[in-house]
């Protein structure tokens, strides 16, 4: 019996991933953006919602707002002020959304361990 190749697998798994709750309860936009948050809160922790409006150059203002909302409603992400500006908020992790990139790390290394071991 052969093995699907390893694409098929990571997209397998990362459907199975998506089906656990709350994340079946994402859209495709949000998933993405998340996605987005995951890579840009690895690389800095003091991430504005400004530089994330402006960055999604595809959709208006209001949609992008509205798609951090969601997120925030869904208990992915929390709104933090800024302690010296008040106006300035900056868009934070929260322990699902970590959980979230902590799942597709395990499957990665999962499908990396399998592929290697061939």
């Amino acid at each position: 019996m052969t093995s699907s190749p390893l694409h098929i697998r990571l997209l397998n798994l990362l459907s199975a991933i998506r089906e656990l709750s709350p994340f079946d309860a994402m859209t495709a936009e949000e998933e993405e953006l998340l996605r987005d948050l995951l890579v840009r809160w690895h690389n800095a922790r003091d991430i504005p919602v400004s530089l994330i409006m402006n960055s999604m150059t595809e959709v208006s203002a209001a949609t992008a707002y509205r798609r951090l909302m969601s997120l925030h409603a869904k208990g992915l992400i929390e709104l933090r002020v800024d302690q010296s500006d008040r106006r300035v908020k900056f868009v934070d992790p929260t322990a699902l959304a970590l959980d979230y990139g902590a799942r597709i790390q395990t499957v990665i290394n999962g499908l990396l361990d399998e592929s290697r071991s061939r």
